[in-house]
């Protein structure tokens, strides 16, 4: 999801430490085989009051929660500021204008974003909207694509973490190294991740190429 995207990294986290955003634009532990089946109906909505607050999510969006090892309930998540839980100040910023623009101007505005696994690259497009008859932003996000590769186990949950951090874009999954941000199974390779014993934990941000991009959303007529 995301709305990375959504990072909303430690917003509503369950006894995973998942988040709101780490469910839509973090990593997920395995792509449910309905994701393949139900690869077009299936949407996946929260929305936000006036306050930011948590106040819906559908019953898609818990499926998709407990599919990706998360299996919360409405009643962890209702009542969460959103944007008071997002940790990164840039991706925080980016968020605000987004939410603002929607709120403002009630055009949507749509972006796509990834949403992988470790054994696959996963495309998701969220639209987002302000709900003028219920007076809430409305966040929908879906699958647009699903390819299968190799399991990069940087993105497994359950692998041994080292004291080091890495850097990685919620929104394309770039990672960064050193003053660049490359593609996220390039990075592994120029890392020495493929042997480690231990892997880096994973810090989420945005990268400038997204920043500018989505930053652009909230000027664009």
């Amino acid at each position: 999801m995301s709305a990375s995207g959504c990072d909303l990294q430690d917003a509503v986290c369950g006894r995973s430490g998942r988040s709101l955003l780490t469910l839509y634009a973090n990593v997920a532990s395995h792509v449910s085989p309905s994701m393949f089946e139900e690869l077009e109906p299936r949407r996946f909505i929260h929305r936000i009051d006036r306050d930011d607050r948590i106040c819906f999510v559908n019953a898609e969006w818990l499926v998709f929660a407990a599919e990706n090892d998360w299996p919360v309930t409405r009643a962890q998540v209702l009542g969460t500021n959103l944007m008071a839980s997002i940790s990164e100040p840039q991706t925080r910023h980016v968020y605000g204008l987004l939410i603002d623009r929607v709120r403002s101007s009630s055009a949507p505005v749509q972006f796509r974003y990834r949403c992988d696994a470790p054994d696959c690259r996963r495309l998701l497009e969220m639209q987002m909207q302000y709900r003028a008859d219920l007076d809430q932003v409305e966040f929908q996000s879906r699958a647009i694509s699903i390819e299968r590769r190799e399991p990069v186990a940087l993105l497994n949950v359950r692998a041994p973490r080292s004291g080091e951090t890495l850097s990685v874009c919620s929104w394309c999954k770039a990672v960064e190294t050193g003053k660049a941000w490359i593609e996220l199974e390039q990075a592994v390779v120029r890392l020495g991740l493929l042997a480690a014993e231990a892997l880096p934990r994973i810090s989420h941000g945005i990268c400038p190429d997204c920043s500018g991009r989505l930053t652009s959303l909230t000027t664009t007529p």
